[in-house]
């Protein structure tokens, strides 16, 4: 008993006096603050409070005409509503997608200075109108062109991921680059930090990039100094700040995650460092995730990709021209038709959502998902709704031992309609499903860092890789079916069965689900 109170009190004062603790505190302080002298205000000068209803009524107003998801502007108009002296200030302060002005306007000009590089790549004919259709879309949209000449490894699991990306580290001879949303002490980091200091010996050059709202939970002491001791470069995107600052934004994070090595090889995936994305211990039962690697021409995507984000988190003085880490070698003479892409919150395009919603919509035969989260909105419903009503095989696979319990509810929620409407619906029996993946009839797949939910598609930065005519969407296909031997198919009979309690929650939830 007397050990258990004393990991207790050493958790608790760990938490006390932890950075998420310190930020969490102000952002409380400065709501309370603007509630109570609003409140007081309004509730004693009437000119105030008539002002700051005629405020609602014009956001409200504004809220309603904006072209955005109509689900996220209900929520918002109903918060604003049922709270009239609060509502308006939750919403100026988190609805907005705006990414704080420096930061928005520092990826913009980095982003412009790297667009000119891309116009050279040639365009390519491709003959399948479905698979032309998507691929010239995401052409225009996110200024990153499609590739032939590349080919494509894909990988059902961290282990055998992390097992390669280690190789290819083996080997780098020029830079590495490597961009995570989350990074935890471990044996993954360790492992890691052995391969990277080996090759920084060898004069390889080392960056890295993490995301500082993913890891304020876990970033190991003194990360960026003992990181940049060993000479790796390393700084966080768009730091949290503690500061008393009602104009500091957060809720835009970098969900990317991307390892670059020499302009030659490229990885993408769902994996970040931690123990769990390699089943090296067990948080959520198995741990199953997928990735893929790149090589040949499409991994300069990735090469100006990392950049561009680096560029617009560093100084002046320390920005990476872009021409000092392009290389040429012997491509692949192959057919494989690769568009690696990034989606921006700073942009009126949700590249993310799109890309999901025509890929679903373009399945003749089939569209397998593998998703960790299902927070969707009307729209993303009825697309899965009418393709398996108009004939196509639609699966999709979600956790069956979740890693948040309320974003897990929501998921839930959407069974009975997907169902009903001959969805059919796994749960992967051995634990957590984080795999990012769309296979769509044998010819098309997409594979990445964005879920199916509003974070993804709206306010996170993310990045993914549309493959086609490759040879490998047959191995994912024949994961995905072997993903679906161990799951648990969902029952109709037994959701409409669900608690009335369970139901209620459920119901309260969706209202909220685009602020989750």
């Amino acid at each position: 008993m007397r050990k258990f109170i004393e990991r207790l009190s050493n958790r608790l004062i760990k938490f006390l006096t932890s950075r998420v603790f310190f930020v969490a505190m102000i952002l409380i302080l400065q709501l309370a603050t603007i509630s109570l002298v609003i409140t007081g205000l309004g509730t004693n000068i009437k000119w105030i409070r008539n002002t700051l209803n005629i405020i609602n009524i014009l956001l409200i107003l504004r809220v309603i005409n904006q072209y955005k998801n109509t689900a996220y502007k209900l929520t918002w108009a109903l918060i604003i509503g049922v709270l009239p002296l609060f509502g308006g200030i939750l919403y100026l302060m988190f609805a907005e997608r705006k990414v704080p002005k420096a930061l928005r306007g520092r990826i913009v000009q980095s982003f412009a200075e790297s667009k000119h590089i891309l116009k050279d790549t040639e365009d390519i004919e491709i003959d399948d109108p479905d698979i032309r259709y998507i691929y010239n879309y995401l052409k225009d949209t996110s200024s990153y062109p499609y590739y032939k000449d590349t080919s494509v490894r894909y990988f059902k699991i961290g282990e055998e991921y992390f097992d390669v990306l280690l190789e290819e580290i083996a080997k780098a001879e020029h830079f590495i680059f490597i961009e995570t949303f989350i990074i935890k002490d471990g044996y993954m980091l360790k492992k890691l930090t052995s391969a990277l200091k080996d090759r920084i010996a060898h004069g390889v050059k080392v960056y890295m990039l993490y995301d500082d709202g993913g890891c304020i939970t876990c970033l190991p002491q003194d990360f960026d100094k003992h990181m940049r001791s060993i000479g790796i470069k390393v700084y966080a995107f768009s730091p949290v700040s503690i500061r008393l600052s009602l104009l500091s934004k957060t809720n835009n994070r970098s969900h990317r995650k991307m390892v670059v090595i020499d302009d030659r090889v490229a990885f993408t995936g769902g994996y970040n460092i931690a123990d769990e994305y390699i089943n090296h211990i067990v948080r959520f039962g198995h741990w199953k995730d997928t990735g893929c690697m790149l090589e040949g021409e499409a991994v300069w995507s990735f090469t100006l990709m990392f950049i561009q984000f680096y560029n617009a988190t560093v100084k002046e003085e320390e920005k990476l021209d872009y021409i000092d880490f392009r290389y040429r070698y012997d491509a692949p003479q192959i057919d494989d038709l690769i568009l690696p892409f990034s989606d921006s919150p700073t942009d009126d395009d949700d590249i993310s959502r799109s890309v999901h919603y025509m890929l679903i919509t373009h399945a003749k035969k089939y569209i397998y998902i593998h998703t960790p989260y299902l927070v969707l909105d009307y729209d993303m419903v009825n697309s899965l709704c009418l393709a398996s009503k108009a004939g196509v095989e639609v699966i999709i696979t979600v956790p069956h031992i979740p890693d948040k319990k309320t974003v897990f509810m929501l998921t839930r929620s959407h069974y009975k309609i997907l169902l009903e409407a001959g969805v059919k619906i796994y749960e992967y029996t051995p634990g957590f499903i984080h795999s990012k993946l769309v296979i769509v009839d044998d010819k098309i797949a997409s594979i990445g860092t964005f879920n199916m939910d509003y974070r993804s598609y709206y306010l996170n930065y993310e990045c993914g890789v549309l493959i086609a005519q490759s040879d490998e969407i047959s191995k994912m296909k024949e994961d995905y079916l072997a993903t679906l031997a161990v799951s648990e198919r969902i029952d109709l009979e037994k959701v409409k069965k669900t608690n009335i309690f369970i139901k209620l929650v459920q119901a309260i939830m969706n209202v909220f689900s685009p602020l989750m």
